[in-house]
């Protein structure tokens, strides 16, 4: 996290840093109880959040064409935001233990199990870890792109009527820092900041101040 935090101070600056810092700080509470109660669940648990989630990425990224169809045209393609490099490097390490972890899996229904039950168990482990690996490296590769109804970000549309307003960092003047109307889901402030290229913050601005209302800076 201590990393994490270095590289967002430098790129989107103090305030925006710390409402990240938070969120992920939050995020990983909420997934250390959600740990205790599938732990509770004992192995059947495991088991179906396992194919759950690797259902739930399966279904996020076959339908991501499809969304940003509905975002309307292009306009501004920005390129990759500043967590892509981050991102990248977690999804290279998911996928690094998603091949230990596969190759474990192999070793042991090779020797044999003792039930089906047994071997759902163990298909499950390098089935969500490659679901991390994949879920990450997406992310990592994706792009931020303004559109004719919305904004494209890390892999999800943002319609411009769940946004409300805008402002540019004083100290770091190629950050923005966009307001929505209600948090976008659990856990989160509201704002997200992102870095703009100089070579885009031109066209950036102009295609903000045709959608949003600009405000000082809070």
């Amino acid at each position: 996290m201590a990393i994490a935090y270095a590289i967002s101070y430098r790129t989107i600056g103090r305030q925006a840093a710390q409402r990240r810092l938070g969120r992920s700080a939050l995020l990983i509470l909420l997934a250390f109880f959600v740990a205790l109660g599938l732990g509770s669940l004992g192995k059947y648990g495991s088991i179906s959040f396992n194919f759950l989630f690797a259902a739930f990425v399966a279904l996020w990224l076959l339908s991501w064409n499809w969304r940003k169809r509905k975002a309307g045209a292009l306009l501004l393609d920005v390129g990759r935001f500043s967590q892509s490099k981050l991102m990248l490097w977690v999804g290279v390490l998911e996928a690094l233990f998603a091949v230990f972890n596969t190759s474990s899996a192999i070793n042991k229904i090779s020797t044999g199990l003792g039930n089906d039950t047994k071997l759902l168990e163990v298909i499950s482990q390098p089935v969500l870890f490659w679901s991390l690996a994949i879920y990450f490296l997406s992310m990592g590769l994706s792009r931020l792109e303004f559109r004719e109804n919305g904004i494209c970000y890390m892999l999800s549309v943002v319609k411009w009527e769940k946004l409300t307003s805008y402002w540019w960092s004083q100290d770091k003047p190629n950050i923005v820092t966009i307001e929505f109307k209600q948090p976008p889901y659990l856990l989160s402030t509201g704002l997200r900041s992102l870095r703009i290229p100089s070579a885009h913050r031109d066209a950036v601005k102009q295609i903000l101040a045709e959608h949003l209302m600009m405000t000082d800076v809070k």
